[in-house]
């Protein structure tokens, strides 16, 4: 059992992750092996599609300079296996023998067909904690339906209630379906290391990314058990409280007048500048009118105030009185962002084969004893095969020189 009483160890230091995933479960590894786990990425020979996402360093496609594998491959070794041949089946058993954690991604019934399922590795190794993550799970009736970031997006209901009332259902940026199914994912194989503290026993944990994603669409499915009243998109508004991003003088900035008093001192500061049109009549007082027949009158006069301002004049005033007020950031700004900064969320690194250093996001906690480290780089294909196999499991040379010509390795 890993000891994890010593300062600066890594919450997972000693415990190894075998990931078989693909960008369903990439940030979970992520997750696990910046947390000090040793994740060894299984590789397919000839290394794992994900290399192949753009965008790419230099605007160079190859293997090695995906932006994307380089960013979710920190922190993790690489070894190539085909798990489909029968001598990779068996080495993947080997290697599960002596696992903490094993991260999946493919369809249902698909790793037990290999013999490869939790019940055949568990009986290796009942201590194992097996995370399958799929788009809908192991059971139901969609078990065996395909999905991509946008389909979970799509079905788990999120998509339907983001957009402007007058346009169609709108994604977000990025993976952030995959993203929510990963952080469950993680959350569930560290419940699971928890539980086998005390039992000694592994299990099997099913992700369902239309669940997870389901589980983040906050009131709107309890308000129509309820109400019987479905959400509707809302644009730039929150659906219950005064949240909005309004355009400014220098680009976006977000308003919250979460409490009476915010509305109320927002209110008289248009007032001031004589921006506040019929604003402070008395039928404005309730926070939610913004909900009903007014709200497109009151937006139009708070757009036109805002437009007069910068976001940082708009940021200060707020903040100065405690509301949480903030400008909407670019890019290159949350690069320069001083609290960012400040706290050393960016750190650089080295990158073999890149001239210049790398700058990669951190980590989204802090831990006083068990700091987050850029430990390593993303792996080259393979990288470790040879410390894997050979160290480890003791194959000889000979025995990687013929399982690679085979194509198993």
């Amino acid at each position: 059992m890993p000891d994890s009483t010593q300062d600066g160890q890594q919450p997972l230091t000693g415990y190894r992750v075998l990931d078989l995933s693909g960008p369903l479960g990439v940030y979970c590894g992520k997750l696990m092996a910046d947390m000090g786990a040793d994740v060894v990425k299984v590789e397919p020979p000839g290394g794992d599609p994900m290399r192949h996402i753009g965008p790419f360093a230099h605007d160079k496609p190859g293997p090695d300079s995906s932006l994307y594998w380089l960013h979710f491959a920190t922190n993790r070794r690489s070894i190539t296996l085909d798990v489909t041949s029968a001598d990779g089946a068996a080495l993947l058993r080997r290697l599960a023998s002596k696992a903490d954690v094993l991260l999946e991604t493919h369809q249902p019934g698909l790793m037990k067909s290999l013999g490869l399922g939790y019940s055949d590795l568990s009986d290796l190794n009942s201590g194992l904690v097996y995370v399958s993550i799929t788009p809908f799970g192991q059971t139901g009736p969609y078990r065996d339906y395909k999905g991509s970031d946008l389909i979970g997006l799509a079905m788990g209901g999120y998509m339907y209630v983001t957009g402007w009332p007058h346009t169609p259902p709108t994604r977000l940026w990025g993976s952030q379906a995959y993203h929510t199914a990963s952080n469950r994912a993680s959350i569930g194989a560290l419940l699971a290391l928890y539980h086998r503290l005390a039992t000694g026993q592994g299990q099997h944990v099913d992700v369902s990314m239309q669940e997870a994603v389901a589980a983040t669409t906050e009131h709107v499915n309890i308000y129509y058990a309820y109400e019987g009243t479905p959400a509707v998109r809302c644009g730039f508004r929150h659906g219950g409280r005064f949240v909005a991003t309004w355009r400014c003088k220098d680009g976006y900035v977000s308003i919250t007048t979460h409490r009476q008093q915010a509305w109320d001192d927002l209110r008289a500061w248009m007032a001031e500048e004589g921006m506040a049109g019929d604003l402070m009549d008395e039928k404005y007082n309730d926070t939610f009118v913004l909900r009903g027949e007014n709200s497109a009158h009151i937006e139009e006069i708070i757009e036109k105030w805002a437009m007069r301002h910068t976001r940082q004049e708009i940021t200060d005033w707020g903040q100065a009185r405690h509301y949480p007020f903030g400008p909407a950031a670019t890019p290159v700004e949350l690069l320069e962002n001083p609290q960012l900064q400040g706290r050393g969320f960016f750190v650089q690194a080295e990158h073999p084969g890149f001239a210049e250093s790398v700058t990669y996001p951190g980590a989204p906690y802090r831990l006083s004893r068990s700091p987050w480290r850029l430990r390593t780089a993303a792996p080259r294909i393979g990288q470790h095969n040879a410390r894997v196999y050979g160290d480890e499991l003791g194959l000889s040379q000979e025995e990687m020189a013929r399982l690679a010509g085979a194509g198993v390795i």
